[in-house]
């Protein structure tokens, strides 16, 4: 039954996740562009994008969490952006109540060890992945981050290759695909 709250609640989710994916889009657009280019590109409409700090969105997310503390979904959502803007110990929380709510739920499992490998608890982080894996050997996420262990910590580029091609059985337009084809290449070429 939909009551007055509940569509209250799915509007500021919708609202809330437009707003963090397109500032954190265009965040991570901009941030890529190099310099030389910059100059080249004409400035953007301040009035075309909102103006929303992480302050703000932080401050959003807050206020629902208070009202919903149990919403698995909206935790996992404000975990997300915790690491988005590289809040890894408040993000690796947020994931903690998310698994402490729903224990199977890979995804939360596989980004709180994303947060805590880029914290430098590689040990745990290594420890979930594999946790995740074991699962379901087919999560494509945490085939990435293996393979990205794989190159980064072990030095295995033919274990990366592996998780390569899995993820190319699983999923041939998966995006990443891409980034890890080449991050393989440089690591064989590097040897």
């Amino acid at each position: 039954m939909l009551s007055s709250k509940n569509i209250h609640f799915a509007i500021l989710g919708i609202i809330l996740g437009a707003t963090s994916g397109y500032v954190f889009a265009f965040y991570q657009v901009d941030k890529n562009i190099p310099e030389k280019t910059r100059t080249l590109a004409p400035k953007a409409d301040s009035q075309a994008h909102p103006n929303v700090s992480n302050d703000q969105v932080l401050a959003m997310f807050k206020t629902q969490l208070e009202k919903n503390p149990n919403d698995a979904e909206l935790l996992s959502r404000y975990g997300d952006f915790l690491s988005d803007i590289e809040k890894y110990p408040e993000a690796v929380d947020a994931y903690k109540k998310v698994l402490a709510i729903e224990p199977d739920n890979i995804s939360a499992q596989t980004l709180m060890a994303t947060a805590l490998w880029n914290m430098g608890k590689k040990d745990e982080a290594i420890a979930l992945y594999q946790k995740s894996i074991k699962a379901d050997p087919n999560h494509v996420p945490t085939l990435y981050y293996l393979a990205m262990v794989d190159l980064d910590h072990n030095k295995d580029v033919a274990g990366a290759q592996q998780k390569l091609e899995k993820i190319e059985k699983i999923d041939p337009n998966q995006p990443a695909l891409k980034e890890l084809r080449q991050r393989i290449e440089q690591a064989k070429n590097s040897h």
